[in-house]
């Protein structure tokens, strides 16, 4: 059996609600030549039986568990997925997010003229009701502009060690495409797991060079029990630990290439980089919205 293009994961826990439409945006591709894994963590609700359902419509569709058929978390979730992964790519899509038609296509036709070993797009923000959005309208818009800056409108490649290393901006899993050697040379254990996703865009931002669709090719869904925190809740405590846990893993990466800098900036403490991280986005949207935004953050009311 020869090896399809891309393997797209799923990763799919208690989100029988919406992992149909998410299911259906992969088949819905343009572009055949794709595996789909649906990796199952344990859900209790009617998911895994949704997942079969497209498993037994299609070739293309495989349903994966874990070996005592718990829930282990998303890390060893996905690295699941991965480990059954044999394309050349490997795409995430979240089990409650949306492709559109064009989204492998665009995303292989960027791939074709790079070395880039990551490929990305811009994402449309679909608020569910009752969702909180402030903060996303802010955050998502700024970090794609500065995408758009680096990459000249999808022109060239570009690297993203210092600015991932600030903040993650790659919102969301569900927009994003690896080599699949570069993901398995990944270390997959974040002290924060909930950041699994800003854990693994460090390493590989540290590693290879990052290619820009400026197109809006994914629907990320904003629901309540959407995985997205506020700095409240022990933020602060889980951005020192992510701080010295990146330090420790690619310290001697930044040394070695003459990115000394970024090992210093991961070594001070948590509020001087947040500091860092709130100026940029003073610099990009202005202070009296930048702060606004960091209050909704902070679940406070924003006036």
């Amino acid at each position: 059996m020869s090896s399809p293009a891309v393997s797209i994961i799923v990763a799919s826990y208690n989100y029988e609600q919406w992992l149909p439409q998410a299911l259906q945006s992969a088949l819905d591709q343009y572009v055949a030549d794709f595996e789909l894994l649906v990796v199952d963590d344990g859900s209790a609700d009617g998911s895994p039986a949704v997942a079969r359902e497209f498993a037994a419509r299609d070739a293309r569709v495989r349903v994966l568990t874990h070996a005592d058929g718990g829930n282990h978390g998303l890390p060893a979730t996905l690295a699941l997925g991965l480990a059954a992964a044999r394309g050349q790519w490997t795409a995430f899509l979240e089990a409650d997010d949306v492709w559109l038609p064009d989204t492998l296509s665009l995303r292989l036709a960027a791939a074709a003229g790079t070395d880039a070993g990551v490929i990305f797009n811009d994402v449309e923000l679909w608020p569910m009701p009752g969702a909180a959005t402030g903060w996303f309208t802010g955050y998502v818009p700024r970090v794609m502009a500065g995408h758009a800056r680096r990459g000249g409108t999808g022109q060239r490649d570009f690297s993203l060690c210092g600015p991932m290393l600030v903040e993650n901006v790659i919102p969301t899993f569900s927009c994003a495409m690896v080599r699949t050697e570069l993901l398995r040379a990944c270390d997959w254990q974040s002290p924060v797991p909930r950041w699994t996703d800003w854990w693994l865009w460090c390493q590989l931002a540290c590693r290879t060079r990052f290619f820009f669709v400026p197109h809006r090719l994914v629907r990320w869904r904003l629901h309540a029990g959407s995985q997205h925190h506020g700095v409240g809740g022990g933020y602060l405590h889980d951005y020192a630990r992510m701080g010295r846990g990146l330090a420790r893993l690619l310290g001697p990466e930044l040394t070695a290439g003459g990115r000394r800098r970024w090992l210093w900036y991961l070594r001070l403490p948590a509020p001087l980089r947040l500091a860092v991280r709130l100026g940029r986005m003073v610099m990009y949207q202005g202070p009296r919205r930048s702060l606004r935004q960091v209050a909704e953050r902070l679940g406070r009311r924003a006036r």
